[in-house]
């Protein structure tokens, strides 16, 4: 199976519960930043598991503490990013913090995936 496809396929299991996760802080009245990076942390540690494991069939960096780092570093930039497409979709648009994190999820899939397959992943 492709990459790209096993990468979708999890990023459907990390996303459901980083947006769980999400739903349930938004809905018990947390702040949507503090919701948005809870979830998508938690949802991170699952995908960054299985995806060296699954996903990814290289691994340019052999130090597992580095790739961590990258990774995690690249999953901030993408919280950055839900947070800035949130707060514009909310803001400007009138969407609730729902539909504006399921967009932003979309969105930031692809940054995710190309930004760990080229510094990362080969």
């Amino acid at each position: 199976m492709k990459t790209i496809k096993k990468f979708f396929i999890l990023g459907i299991f990390s996303t459901l519960i980083d947006y769980t996760v999400y739903s349930v802080l938004i809905y018990v009245g947390i702040n949507y930043i503090f919701a948005i990076c809870a979830g998508y942390f938690i949802g991170f540690l699952f995908n960054f598991y299985f995806g060296r494991k699954h996903v990814f069939e290289t691994i340019k960096i052999n130090n597992i503490y580095k790739e961590f780092f990258i990774v995690f570093i690249i999953t901030i930039i993408g919280v950055m990013l839900n947070i800035i497409i949130v707060y514009a979709l909310k803001n400007f648009l009138g969407l609730n913090y729902y539909l504006g994190r399921i967009v932003a999820i979309g969105v930031v899939f692809f940054f995710n995936y190309y930004s760990r397959k080229g510094l990362v992943y080969g």
